[in-house]
């Protein structure tokens, strides 16, 4: 099926081709999965954009694809991290083009919280 992600800068992409494949500053590392344990976590980013590139694989819940380099979050989120709630609402079940609609139309708030399923 078709693929749609979204970044927190807001680039649509439609289709399995990234437009980040030839910028380096984007983490697209494979993510392994070390054990079956999950852990819920609260992420708190500051205002403005996030370089961050969520994606909705076969119409699941949104994941993180990619996190560029100068994210101000990028100590925080990892590549493969499942986004559930974004200040406490639920985007389980939105598009990638959705959740970052929503994370931008928050980019003017001093803090967002984002909370994540990651497994550890």
């Amino acid at each position: 099926g078709e693929r749609t992600r979204q970044t927190g800068d807001f680039m649509p992409q439609a289709g399995n081709n990234t437009i980040f494949s030839e910028d380096p500053t984007y983490n697209e590392a494979a993510y392994e999965r070390s054990s079956g344990r999950e852990e819920m976590l609260d992420v708190y980013a500051p205002a403005g954009k996030l370089g961050v590139v969520i994606d909705t694989p076969n119409d699941g819940a949104p994941i993180v694809h990619a996190v560029k380099d100068s994210s101000p979050i990028a100590d925080k989120i990892q590549v493969g991290d499942k986004l559930v709630a974004v200040d406490d609402q639920d985007v389980r079940t939105m598009t990638a083009i959705q959740v970052s609609k929503l994370i931008s139309k928050k980019s003017v708030n001093a803090s967002r919280k984002m909370t994540v399923i990651r497994h550890i």
